[in-house]
């Protein structure tokens, strides 16, 4: 049984830090630091605590190590581990006995710079109470001593964790705000993740404030950047969106917040549709259906997937879905995305929406065997049939589109029933044969797959064959 599990049933909030901590082997090294540096003072800190007292297994764990100069710090570490620095006063560690990686930092504080943005300085010498009160939210600011086991919540962390389910800033919310922008998509990440609220004051700031994520700076050659990068206001709204998507998406639009992270979206606001529901009533109802357990549970999809909601949200802009998909991967930076909480995968979504259209119109018994295989087999294939479900749910249409979702279901069930029969050809045969590199040799190689899937061809040599006289009919 999982510690993390069975604590949150059964113990109080400290001995569920402890029995994270307990089940966590990379920490074993924070014991040995404190045998061989005797003045050293560790502590596990930030979201790591929050999610431990939560019951949620931390994608992390965060330490903060005070009392020990950096270089003394660092020599441990890299005697130790493999240590990667990330900025000053800040390493990744993976300690020879296992393969996961910790963070390590010392203890930091907030500063202003000229552009009235904060950043957190980092001082090994500065107290606990100094970083707890460097940090966001009451709820990132609790510390879980490694000498003595106990929690350390100067702010009401705990309180807001545990009774309230708040979403609070440490320092006035407006203030806070237009120093970190980032706050005002970490705020909605970290609501819809756990389903709390967000203070009211801070509700009021953030309605405020959202368009200060755009604050830009200068460099000393002029050059123009974003104080808040991009692709970390985009893995916020994109976790907020894979963890709970309906919420996510009406903190963002009451907020006002959408009109900065992902204008796109207001148009469903402005869409009626033919029943005279607006297009944001029609996906909620589609997110709904799409993260239904039946759903999850009938085609086997993730029960958290960024992907696949994001398709969704997408879905029913029809036309334009496509154009706020590549505005909306391009304004927060989600081309490469990196992260090990959550898979986002743009050029997915694209064709799960391109492909929701095309079987809305056209007909699932027109296309060929290979075309219906990429439809219907693996996991792609699933995300599909569940978004083509929602959207026919969302839109109650019942016409070709529900014809075809029934027919391509019972393909996946054929599918799945029987193993898939190796490719008897890929795309480096062909260019082996001298065929020209680009979007015919796809073509080809459905053919030849379709072919096989019909039972015409059973073999390489046949297939080899095949590809060449279909060279001579182009």
């Amino acid at each position: 049984m999982n510690p993390v599990w069975y604590s949150t049933r059964s113990m109080p909030a400290h001995r569920r830090v402890g029995a994270y901590v307990a089940d966590t082997a990379p920490l074993g090294l924070l014991f040995k630091m404190v045998r061989d540096i005797p003045a050293a003072d560790p502590y596990l800190v930030g979201g790591t605590v929050r999610d431990a007292v939560l019951g949620v297994v931390p994608h992390r764990a965060h330490v903060m190590v005070r009392d020990v100069a950096p270089p003394v710090l660092h020599r441990f570490l890299q005697a130790h581990g493999t240590v990667t620095q990330h900025t000053s006063g800040h390493w990744h560690v993976t300690p020879h006995s296992t393969q996961e990686t910790i963070s390590i930092t010392t203890p930091h504080i907030r500063t202003l710079d000229s552009t009235g943005t904060v950043n957190r300085i980092p001082g090994h010498d500065r107290s606990l109470h100094d970083d707890l009160a460097s940090r966001d939210f009451s709820i990132n600011a609790i510390a879980y001593s490694f000498n003595n086991g106990i929690l350390h919540d100067p702010h009401g962390g705990l309180n807001d964790l545990l009774h309230t389910k708040t979403i609070r800033t440490l320092h006035h919310p407006a203030l806070h705000l237009s120093q970190e922008p980032a706050l005002v998509a970490r705020a909605i990440r970290l609501a819809s993740q756990h389903n709390f609220t967000l203070d009211p004051a801070l509700w009021d700031a953030l309605s405020r404030h959202h368009s200060s994520v755009h604050r830009i700076d200068h460099d000393e050659e002029g050059n123009t950047h974003y104080v808040i990068p991009r692709v970390r206001l985009g893995h916020d709204v994109v976790m907020a969106l894979a963890h709970n998507p309906k919420y996510a998406l009406t903190l963002l639009k009451d907020s006002g917040a959408l009109e900065s992270l992902a204008p796109e979206l207001l148009h469903h606001g402005a869409t009626i549709h033919d029943d005279g529901e607006t297009g944001w009533q029609k996906t909620h109802r589609l997110l709904d259906a799409l993260t239904h357990y039946e759903s999850t549970r009938t085609y086997g999809t993730a029960h958290k997937s960024a992907t696949r909601n994001i398709a969704g949200i997408l879905a029913l802009l029809d036309d334009g879905a496509m154009g706020a998909l590549r505005n909306i991967v391009t304004r927060l930076h989600l081309h490469a995305v990196d992260d090990h909480r959550f898979h986002f995968d743009h050029t997915h979504a694209g064709w799960m929406l391109n492909k929701t259209v095309t079987l809305t119109h056209g007909h699932a018994t027109d296309l060929s065997p290979a075309e219906r295989e990429r439809l219907t087999r693996g996991q792609r294939g699933a995300e599909l049939l569940a978004l083509l479900d929602a959207t026919i749910s969302a839109k109650h249409n019942h016409g070709t589109a529900r014809e075809n979702l029934i027919f391509l279901r019972n393909e996946r069930a054929k599918w799945l029933s029987e193993p898939a029969p190796e490719e008897l050809v890929r795309g480096r045969d062909l260019l082996a044969l001298n065929f020209s590199p680009g979007p015919r040799i796809r073509e080809y190689l459905d053919s030849i797959r379709s072919a096989q899937l019909e039972g015409h061809l059973s073999s390489r040599a046949a297939a080899l064959d095949f590809a060449r006289y279909l060279a001579t009919q182009n």
